[in-house]
């Protein structure tokens, strides 16, 4: 298993958001770093899975909107 490294960056988060991730921690009795790194990684092995599955993804519309 890799060392993991922890580094602080400043994001800030809409109020939306905020307010679902400090939600989750509450619930989970975690930190919200943990739960935005929690779903970071899901988010990752998940684009891993459907490159190796080679689906094909409905393009009309984007998975995350900006």
């Amino acid at each position: 298993m890799q060392k993991i490294v922890r580094k602080s960056a400043g994001v800030r988060f809409e109020s939306d958001v905020l307010l679902f991730i400090d939600q989750l921690a509450r619930e989970q009795q975690r930190s919200r770093s943990f739960i935005i790194n929690a779903i970071l990684r899901w988010y990752a092995k998940w684009l891993e899975e459907q490159a190796q599955q080679k689906v094909e993804v409905v393009k009309s519309e984007p998975v995350i909107r900006l």
